[in-house]
């Protein structure tokens, strides 16, 4: 004898039964939810400066930044390193999980001090242990070289200091990275790097460098500045002729495209006078002199209510011309501009951006990260207990 037994069925809800039924009638499918799109990933290194803007928009925006580089260590003629991070910028990131990789320069850019730490061995083998026991003691992922003002007779001497830097750094687990001057090609004048190839852009190796590099953020910008006349700091054209002498050179793999987020104001000066702080118009009238002065985005919010900005379509930036300042223009850099070299940056395959500076930038542009990438959090490096203790003595 079999016993009934109830059974006991799930039903669907009523609401989703009227549904089907009603689709059905109608002879269409019941629809699926479309797959949501995975967000492309993007590694974003932000710099920072030691300022209470700069310091409050990384707080305000570390969810987005996948690496923190503040410019506060520099180098002297002997090799010796000096700086620190700001204990706040530190603190945000420790708490922000952010991993820090800290600048180190050639103190003020100077040209005959760089060029006497690569004259001497010892120099560049104390720098180099500098650096790495700052960053074992901190727990830095590693160090980004920003020697900047190089000849470009100084090529070679460069190339082997990077090397050596880079064998001793992964021999201690570090990266190393390097901010490039951006290029277009290698001929020696003006047009080839922004402030030219003997003085600025010709020290670089890019295939070698490229090649013991963790990474490289390639400066693209600026196109126009101190040595230019007025135009956008880094133009769609300039951009896509930078990427082509870079990717020729060093795999995608290892390249983080340097974006400007600021803008810059020329102010017309007539007369005959030439100074360092001004910048001769090379296409206009020989005797105009612009003087030159970087300008973040908070501070043009007057003149854009005032004066609707205008799109270059073959640049891809906007600008502000205004006549009642004697002729002064303001070109910036804001979403917009972003937006298209991040579209550069997509169609050639890079990890991410490099961009300078933190508390100068169109607020937008953070909606913009976190509506359209996913952001890559490098695990920063854990502080190393009594290393500072133990190794006191090996930075000497």
């Amino acid at each position: 004898m079999v016993q009934n037994r109830r059974m006991h069925i799930r039903r669907p809800f009523p609401a989703l039964l009227a549904f089907a039924a009603v689709s059905l009638a109608w002879g269409a499918p019941v629809p699926r939810r479309a797959p949501r799109r995975a967000k492309p990933a993007i590694t974003t290194l932000m710099y920072i400066v030691n300022t209470p803007d700069s310091i409050a928009s990384f707080r305000a925006h570390a969810a987005e930044v996948s690496i923190a580089a503040p410019q506060c260590f520099t180098m002297d003629a002997g090799g010796f390193v000096g700086g620190q991070v700001p204990p706040e910028v530190a603190a945000i990131a420790a708490e922000d999980h952010v991993a820090l990789m800290p600048l180190v320069t050639n103190r003020g850019f100077s040209q005959p001090l760089i060029h006497t730490v690569l004259d001497t061995p010892a120099s560049r083998a104390r720098a180099i242990r500098y650096l790495i026991y700052y960053a074992r003691r901190d727990g830095y992922l590693g160090f980004q070289f920003d020697y900047e003002h190089i000849h470009y007779t100084y090529r070679r001497r460069f190339t082997a200091f990077f090397r050596e830097a880079a064998l001793a750094f992964h021999r201690a687990h570090l990266q190393l990275s390097i901010a490039l001057v951006g290029r277009l090609s290698d001929d020696h004048d003006l047009a080839s790097a922004p402030g030219g190839y003997a003085d600025w852009g010709g020290a670089y190796d890019y295939r070698a460098i490229g090649r013991a590099a963790d990474f490289v953020s390639v400066m693209a910008y600026p196109e126009h500045a101190g040595f230019s006349g007025p135009g956008p700091l880094a133009g769609y054209d300039w951009v896509q002729k930078v990427l082509a002498y870079t990717l020729a050179r060093i795999p995608a793999r290892k390249v983080s495209l340097g974006v400007p987020i600021y803008g810059l104001r020329w102010t017309p000066v007539a007369g005959r006078a030439h100074s360092a702080a001004f910048a001769q118009d090379n296409v206009g009238d020989a005797h105009l002199r612009w003087s030159v002065h970087s300008v973040a985005y908070a501070d043009l919010a007057a003149s854009l209510a005032a004066d609707p900005p205008q799109w270059d379509a073959v640049t891809r930036t906007h600008y502000l011309a205004q006549p009642a300042a004697g002729g002064g223009q303001v070109w910036y850099e804001d979403a917009a501009s972003l937006q298209a070299k991040l579209a550069l940056m997509r169609r050639d395959r890079l990890p991410g951006i490099s961009a300078w500076r933190l508390g100068m930038e169109d607020p937008a542009i953070w909606t913009l990260l976190a509506r359209d990438y996913r952001i890559r959090h490098p695990r920063p490096r854990a502080v190393r207990g009594d290393f500072a203790q133990r190794s006191a003595a090996a930075a000497r």
